[in-house]
């Protein structure tokens, strides 16, 4: 008997849903878009476009989408033209019951900002990709400035400024990268009166662990800024100068 109410059940089953299927589609024959909702998932974070400006953007584009059926509408042109933005990373459009249009954003991270003359500044996000500047937000995040233009490999810029932001203690130790005319790298703390020559990438990790060492272990209160240099370009040591 329970055999039978089983098959019974699943029977039922394979003959409900292509009902069912068939009354959602015959109801979508008939949906228009009655309104478009829109949301920045981490405009907390980053400010580079607004919810309502990327409403009026689309309706600015589209100025017949409200009313208009939603099997007449593609989303996915609707993407591609909001991911044209620079400061957009992805974007997904998608309809809800009723004909909700509703844009979920995901904007890009800026990781520096570089000024790389007296006339040109930008953003590098992430993915090591350029970020114009934005009119509206101004992102707050490690700069880097000085003999840019000297870079052999500007990669070994971004791996540096990655390494930072990607850790709490030197994203809030190190507030400026400077580029000498050698093309080795200064950075400039937040604490204390003195820079690091930090040299050239080389042996990045071991430079970042024994430089925190010495501002956790080696260093009291008072010694923060008698030193106006720390240099971590000869291996297996660090030398501190004092002011002249």
């Amino acid at each position: 008997m329970k055999r039978v109410v089983k098959i019974l059940a699943v029977a039922a089953l394979v003959l409900y849903f292509p009902v069912i299927l068939g009354f959602v589609s015959a109801d979508r024959n008939k949906t228009v878009c009655r309104d478009i909702r829109t949301e920045i998932n981490d405009s907390t974070v980053n400010r580079f476009i607004s919810s309502d400006e990327l409403r009026l953007a689309i309706l600015q584009k589209y100025p017949g989408i409200l009313g208009k059926n939603i099997n007449d509408i593609n989303t996915e042109n609707i993407e591609h033209f909001i991911e044209k933005n620079p400061a957009i990373e992805n974007c997904e459009v998608f309809f809800t019951v009723g004909g909700v249009m509703h844009v979920e954003v995901d904007q890009k991270r800026p990781v520096l900002r570089v000024f790389e003359d007296s006339h040109t500044s930008y953003y590098i996000d992430e993915d090591g990709e350029k970020m114009p500047l934005s009119a509206k937000y101004t992102a707050h995040v490690l700069v880097a400035n000085g003999y840019i233009k000297k870079l052999k490999n500007r990669d070994e810029l971004f791996k540096l400024a990655g390494f930072i932001s990607n850790d709490e203690f030197w994203r809030s130790q190190i507030e400026q990268i400077y580029v000498n005319k050698n093309g080795e790298f200064i950075l400039v703390p937040r604490v204390g009166d003195h820079i690091v020559e930090f040299g050239p990438i080389d042996r990045m990790e071991e430079k970042f662990r024994n430089l925190k060492a010495l501002y956790q272990n080696g260093w009291d209160a008072r010694e923060w800024n008698v030193y106006k240099k720390v240099s971590l370009k000869y291996e297996g040591q660090i030398v501190c100068s004092k002011a002249k």
